[in-house]
């Protein structure tokens, strides 16, 4: 089933949509960002996310190869970043959307067949968040779906729970300005054309 809260899906961050910028009152910080998937202990991943009045940026690993990406929703372009090869691909003509919150006008909460119910304020990481609880009506009639904790500050959900055994977590969350560079293309790099039928984890020959 799609997941169409999944902000972090393989540390990826966020998709390519249009028409979404960042807000006026758009919190800076940077966190750890964990995935786990229950019943594959294989299957971890950590990473680092950066959000600022830029951009967003994201760190992880593929292959066991850095791999950045850094989007920029005024400019409308995403970079993925390869550090180790010194070269970079560019996708532009893109705005970046956020995935939607449980009472966003765009949310799927209003639509069928989810669910959605609010569950009250909880603790998480020592922030305070509006915990959801999400369903989706099928053939087998109603089943849990997801679980989400969307910090109030943040207005983001800080962890994502589901029913498939998807979990996505942020840690040390920092409030802080982050510097303009975290969203600029390193010097020196070389830019690369996008492969023809992108392969999942996949990095570029220089």
């Amino acid at each position: 089933m799609r997941r169409v809260w999944r902000s972090l899906a393989l540390l990826g961050l966020l998709i390519p949509a249009v028409g979404w910028a960042l807000p006026s009152s758009l919190v800076e910080f940077t966190a750890e960002v964990t995935r786990s998937e229950a019943g594959r202990p294989n299957s971890g991943s950590t990473g680092i996310m950066y959000v600022g009045k830029e951009g967003i940026r994201t760190e992880s690993r593929q292959e066991e190869q850095p791999v950045w990406m850094i989007f920029r929703p005024k400019q409308k372009v995403v970079w993925t970043v390869f550090p180790k090869q010194q070269v970079y691909m560019e996708r532009a003509g893109l705005a970046v959307e956020w995935p939607p919150l449980p009472e966003d006008e765009n949310s799927p909460c209003r639509q069928k067949p989810f669910r959605c119910q609010k569950m009250g304020q909880k603790s998480v990481q020592d922030r305070l968040t509006q915990h959801w609880t999400i369903s989706v009506l099928g053939e087998k009639g109603e089943q849990p779906y997801a679980q989400l904790w969307v910090d109030t500050r943040l207005n983001v959900a800080i962890r994502e729970s589901y029913a498939d055994g998807l979990s996505v977590e942020m840690h040390h969350i920092r409030e802080a300005p982050q510097p303009t560079h975290l969203f600029e293309l390193p010097s020196g790099f070389t830019k690369v054309d996008l492969p023809a039928t992108p392969q999942a984890g996949k990095t570029p020959a220089k």
